[in-house]
């Protein structure tokens, strides 16, 4: 098969921007990749970022209450499920918790030592308020096929994340790597995801927008994932 060809026209767009301008050349990921961040200002940033993990299925539920036929939310739906600990392969096993993103974030945080009185103490500062604010605005509001891209390219773009993050705190030896959670996942399954928002974005039942609409939404997932890692990493939260 001829990958390519096998892409819908808005992955290729997604591709095409990230190429062109690489969420991963920003500071955040490139002190990580050659070593300058110290690993306090690491764990301070993912202690924050476990407030964006447990906030992103609220933006789902946002979309799927404005989609008008079961078909449109189906996408949505099967992505909240995983969110919330089902996994596609075992379903007849339902709902695990423990296998929710919000537990396997925590569990990673714990492999840093953050133990579970200071997770719950932690509260949301200004960059993830910000950025789970305008993605939860753009789901409520936007139209959907802006919304369903934005979220689209936020999955696609942390795979990539994921593959690094897992990568690089096993090279510096701050999580071992038969104990490495929630990243390890996440590369594996969130371009799946974002194919499916894709898809989504572009059938007609859900949304006859012009392509300029869903370009925008590409752009804005884009920008405000960008915003936040440089943001975390600027602020020294």
């Amino acid at each position: 098969m001829d990958l390519a060809n096998s892409l819908t026209q808005t992955e290729s767009s997604a591709i095409g921007m990230l190429t062109a301008n690489p969420l991963l050349g920003n500071q955040y990921f490139q002190s990580l990749e050659d070593g300058s961040m110290p690993r306090a200002d690491f764990v301070r940033s993912q202690l924050q970022f476990f407030h964006a993990v447990g906030y992103f299925s609220r933006n789902l539920a946002a979309l799927i209450s404005r989609l008008p036929t079961s078909a449109g939310r189906a996408v949505l739906v099967h992505n909240l499920s995983e969110e919330h600990g089902l996994d596609e392969e075992h379903p007849a096993a339902g709902f695990r918790s423990p296998f929710a993103h919000d537990r396997t974030f925590a569990r990673f945080l714990e492999t840093l030592g953050i133990d579970a009185e200071a997770l719950t103490a932690s509260v949301a500062e200004p960059p993830v308020r910000a950025f789970n604010l305008a993605l939860l605005g753009a789901c409520s509001s936007e139209s959907p096929g802006f919304a369903l891209a934005a979220l689209g390219m936020i999955e696609y773009a942390f795979a990539d994340i994921s593959a690094l993050i897992g990568r690089r705190v096993v090279d510096l030896g701050w999580v071992q790597a038969g104990e490495l959670v929630h990243y390890s996942l996440h590369a594996e399954i969130d371009k799946r995801h974002a194919a499916e928002l894709f898809e989504a974005a572009e059938t007609a039942e859900i949304t006859n927008e012009p392509t300029t609409s869903i370009l925008g939404g590409l752009s804005f997932g884009r920008y405000i994932f960008d915003r936040l890692y440089r943001d975390l990493i600027r602020e020294k939260i």
